[in-house]
Parts: C-alpha cells; sequence; structure tokens
C-alpha cells in the first residue's frame, strides 16, 4: 500500500468518527429537552400526617409544622440547558413567608434547595427520570390526567428503600421510604407526590402530600386529583 493511499484512509477513518460522534451529540442534544421556561409559576399544597398505634410515640417536633403551610411556590428564573433555576417561596397561615434560590441539573439530578420536581420534556414509560444515573428510577407508566382545557400525558414513578434515621446518632434505627409520584410528560414538571416513611422501634408511620393547586402553565381544575391508592 501506497503512503498516499495509507494517508487517504486514515484521513478518512478520522472524518468517519468526527461525523458519528458529532451525529450522535446532536441527536443526544436534540432528543433531550427541557419543558419549563422562565416565568413559569407552580403552586403547590402540602399535607402531613402521622400514623401510630402507640399513645407513648412523639411526632417528630417539626414534622406536623407542614400542616401549617398556605402554599408552596415555585417560580423558574432560568433554564440553561441542563440546568433549570428557581425560587422557591413558603408561605405559612400565619402570614409568614420565606423564599430561597434552588436548581435542578435534569440530567443527573443534581440539585440545590428544597425542590427537585424538574425532569426533561416527553421521557417515555422505562426511560430513565435521570438520563446520566444509569442505576436510578424510571417511568413506570404514562397515564391521562384531566385538566380544564383537556387530558394531558403524565408520567408515573415509584421508588423506595431502606435509609437509616438522620436523628438517630448511633445509626442503630432504619426507616422504609415509599415515594410515588406524577410529572407532566410536556413540562416535566411535578404535579403530585406522596411519601410514607414507615419506622419501627418505635413504631410510626409519616405521609407528605404536594399537590400542584395553581400554575400560570397549567390549567388546574378546582378538585383536582391523583391516584397515588391503586399504585401502592
Amino acid at each position: 500500500m501506497s503512503k498516499k493511499i495509507g494517508l487517504a484512509i486514515i484521513v478518512f477513518v478520522v472524518v468517519l468518527t468526527v461525523v458519528i460522534v458529532s451525529a450522535y451529540v446532536l441527536q443526544s442534544s436534540t432528543s433531550r429537552t427541557i419543558g419549563v421556561n422562565v416565568g413559569d409559576v407552580f403552586t403547590y399544597s402540602m399535607t402531613g400526617r402521622a400514623d401510630t398505634y402507640d399513645e407513648n410515640v412523639t411526632v417528630p417536633a417539626n414534622f406536623l409544622d407542614i400542616n401549617k403551610v398556605d402554599y408552596y411556590r415555585v417560580e423558574i428564573i432560568s433554564v440553561e440547558y441542563p440546568v433549570v433555576s428557581y425560587v422557591e417561596t413558603t408561605k405559612f397561615k400565619n402570614g409568614t413567608s420565606f423564599s430561597y434560590d434552588g436548581m435542578v441539573n435534569v440530567e443527573d439530578g443534581g440539585n440545590s434547595g428544597g425542590f427537585w420536581g424538574i425532569y426533561l420534556a416527553n421521557l417515555k414509560k422505562g426511560s430513565l427520570t435521570r438520563p446520566d444515573v444509569s442505576d436510578g428510577v424510571s417511568v413506570a407508566d404514562t397515564v391521562m390526567v384531566s385538566y380544564l382545557d383537556g387530558d394531558r400525558e403524565t408520567n408515573f414513578v415509584s421508588a423506595e428503600g431502606q435509609f437509616y434515621d438522620p436523628t438517630d446518632e448511633l445509626y442503630t434505627r432504619q426507616y422504609y421510604d415509599y415515594m410515588w409520584f406524577y410529572f407532566d410528560k410536556e413540562t416535566g414538571i411535578l404535579v403530585g407526590l406522596k411519601n410514607m416513611q414507615i419506622y419501627s422501634a418505635p413504631d410510626i408511620m409519616l405521609v407528605v402530600e404536594y399537590r400542584l393547586v395553581e400554575s400560570n402553565v397549567l390549567q388546574i381544575p378546582p378538585n383536582f386529583s391523583l391516584d397515588f391508592d391503586s399504585n401502592f
């Protein structure tokens, strides 16, 4: 083989590699999109309850404070793929409120602040909710949820695990954590969540629910409801 032919083959292989890599990057970037926009606002109700059969069990001091919340609001202030930045505001029924800045990386789930419920747009059943986390959770199902302007495709996710109680300095007490949540397929925004933490010794179950109640993007019906119980 002559040097010219050998060089031509090398050049061809290099060019082909660049084309393949470029096509892959382009495909990846175009298939992963963020569905929320700057100025989008999402307001949630928050409720909590503690169930126990033991009258001597003490409910964590600040847990039921969640029922003192009037609303929890998230406003999108920046979208720079793959990071979505927001301001979260918690308003209490006594009139006091506080706000913090936060962010979510929609690819790997990295976040700061208290709100993580923003996902890529148009994820399908079986897709990883965080595509850069290979051992993460997947979309379990896609269902239709009714809004004032019609039905919308909504993704359902369930996750569970066993963890150590962070209030136990000896790390001997564990709890089971179960979470079920829905997020709108088109926007990728959380629309409802139910979290259950079950402790033993002493026995107590803590349950928290978030539900979307108002938005300038989604037309929420007055009695907006999501079916969590059928997914237990």
